[in-house]
């Protein structure tokens, strides 16, 4: 699913003008202060959550709006009546990666980064309730690019004059800093009948990058923000058949966004 730092471009679209939805629910960002359509800063969904994912470009479907783009709907594994699990973890390093492009040196520093999670289905009561869960957590870090030829001496004539002349302390130029994101993503399936079923999906997801402000040069650490945002999202939906002509699905969603620009 595309995050904050991959915008995916759908039909020539601009990223922004795409919609986002879990099982048919808008969890866009509808403030726009992203460069993707999630209001996230990277996908709020456990990789392990996904059963499936569909991609339409400006589809014409009155059950859908708000978008000019491409449609990206994500919909949700279901607990079954046999217990399934599983854990994963993945690790990344300095060493692991390359340390130049094209000739020209790329510096990263040392860092370590770990992704883990689980998931697990199970039955709650067999034919008739099930539980899913996943979880993701990842311990990462946001590697820096500094784009202007400025000698050590300068920079360190700069961090001097900070210091002495107003007694501020400018910071360094960090190769890297640490980054956190935490997903937890819950969801019941109730059989209530023959011809009545419902589904509850619980969406819970808070992760932070960071941003030099001006990437165009060289910039300080004490000139860096954290562009975080914390998201809690429900889906309830209710698929009823009335008859061999008449079937009614009533979905309703509700999200609540935190945003936060921390210096």
């Amino acid at each position: 699913l595309p995050g904050d730092s991959a915008p995916l471009t759908i039909a020539g679209m601009n990223p922004k003008f795409n919609s986002f939805t879990v099982d048919g629910i808008s969890q866009n960002d509808d403030f726009g202060l992203n460069d993707g359509v999630n209001a996230t800063q990277r996908s709020p969904l456990p990789m392990d959550a996904l059963e499936q994912v569909t991609v339409d470009a400006a589809p014409f479907d009155a059950k859908v709006s708000g978008f000019s783009g491409g449609l990206i709907n994500a919909v949700i594994k279901s607990g079954t009546n046999e217990i399934h699990g599983g854990v994963f973890m993945d690790y990344s390093n300095d060493s692991l990666k390359g340390e130049s492009i094209e000739g020209e040196d790329c510096i990263q520093g040392d860092f370590t980064e770990r992704r883990y999670g689980f998931h697990i289905r199970l039955p709650l009561i067999n034919d008739e309730l099930f539980l899913f869960m996943s979880s993701e957590i990842l311990d990462g870090n946001e590697i820096f690019g500094y784009n202007c030829d400025v000698s050590d001496a300068d920079i360190a004539r700069v961090q001097k004059a900070s210091q002495d002349l107003y007694g501020y302390d400018a910071g360094g130029m960090p190769a890297n800093m640490p980054v956190e994101d935490e997903k937890l993503l819950v969801k019941l399936d109730w059989n209530i009948s023959d011809d009545h079923r419902a589904s509850f999906i619980y969406n819970y997801n808070d992760g932070f990058k960071l941003d030099q402000s001006d990437s165009w040069g060289r910039t300080f650490d004490s000139h860096f923000y954290e562009k975080g945002a914390e998201l809690t999202s429900i889906v309830a939906s209710l698929h009823s058949d009335w008859s061999d002509e008449l079937t009614t699905e009533v979905r309703i969603g509700a999200m609540e966004l935190d945003n936060r620009q921390k210096s």
